[in-house]
């Protein structure tokens, strides 16, 4: 059986064995979010411009591969998900950062189009823009063969299983993060998180291995 692992993204998908990231630059962005949003709450609106140059890329890339690599879907979802973060950044309490905050925002609406797409779509979509986008964060990775086979498995996978492999393979948050994002158990994260990967494995084999 062809070992069919990525080599490209930030994680091996096989590789069951998750060190914990160091927390040094996380608390570092947590902190500096803290000072932004307590600036905005305390009237300074324009600040918040500062949350989606930090945040925007990020939460670009991650819609556009749960959205099956939509670069239009992607970014209505993205502006989306920031206006509703500035109405609602009241209800913000910080349990989490505010980036997973602002990912579960844009997750449901994102779910909730794709659900009401048939299959031939979402497949269509994936074909018009197999081609480089400029815009996107992983344009380079792009040029990679091995990337496209991943991206293209990951595009047969439901839903629930590309979302929680962005997450944690390529977003490289931790359980309690990805956790807060879904509102479900750290449990369940991880039971979820290996079958997922079981899943993109057989894809991917599926496919015809790694090219």
């Amino acid at each position: 059986m062809t070992d069919c692992a990525p080599s490209s993204t930030p994680r091996q998908v096989g590789n069951h064995h998750d060190p914990a990231p160091s927390n040094h630059h996380g608390n570092a962005v947590l902190d500096e979010d803290a000072q932004i949003i307590a600036a905005v709450r305390n009237g300074e609106q324009e600040a918040f411009g500062q949350l989606v140059v930090r945040h925007g890329d990020r939460l670009y890339a991650s819609l556009f591969q749960l959205s099956n690599r939509d670069p239009e879907l992607a970014g209505e979802l993205t502006q989306e998900a920031f206006i509703r973060a500035f109405e609602r950044l009241d209800r913000f309490a910080g349990h989490s950062s505010f980036f997973t905050w602002l990912y579960r925002l844009a997750r449901n609406r994102a779910l909730d189009i794709l659900a009401r797409r048939r299959p031939q779509a979402l497949d269509d979509a994936i074909l018009a823009n197999n081609a480089v986008d400029e815009r996107r964060p992983d344009a380079g990775l792009e040029q990679s063969e091995t990337a496209q086979v991943v991206h293209k498995a990951l595009s047969r996978l439901e839903a629930w299983q590309r979302e929680i492999i962005l997450l944690r393979d390529f977003e490289d948050l931790g359980y309690p993060d990805i956790a807060a994002a879904l509102e479900i158990a750290e449990g369940t994260v991880k039971s979820r998180l290996n079958r997922a990967r079981q899943a993109l494995r057989q894809a991917m084999e599926d496919m015809g291995g790694c090219p």
